[in-house]
């Protein structure tokens, strides 16, 4: 599998779809800050999936508690 996709051109990426207030974010942020920005909007790093996003797709969701929309 290749490498994963550098921040800048993740961020070249990520910048053509971000909502204007999540732009300042985008375009400071680094690493994994990135990739939860990306997720939000669908968009994910090519090449090998970064620690603690999809590397262990096995394990079920956590399921929200009780009353966590409010």
């Amino acid at each position: 599998m290749s490498d994963p996709e550098p921040d800048d051109i993740f961020r070249e990426r990520l910048l053509r779809v971000v909502a204007e207030n999540d732009r300042h974010t985008a375009l400071f942020a680094r690493g994994s800050t990135l990739d939860l920005l990306g997720r939000k909007y669908d968009r994910f790093r090519t090449g090998v999936p970064l620690k603690g996003f999809g590397a262990d797709e096995s394990q079920p969701a956590p399921k929200p508690s009780a009353g966590w929309w409010k």
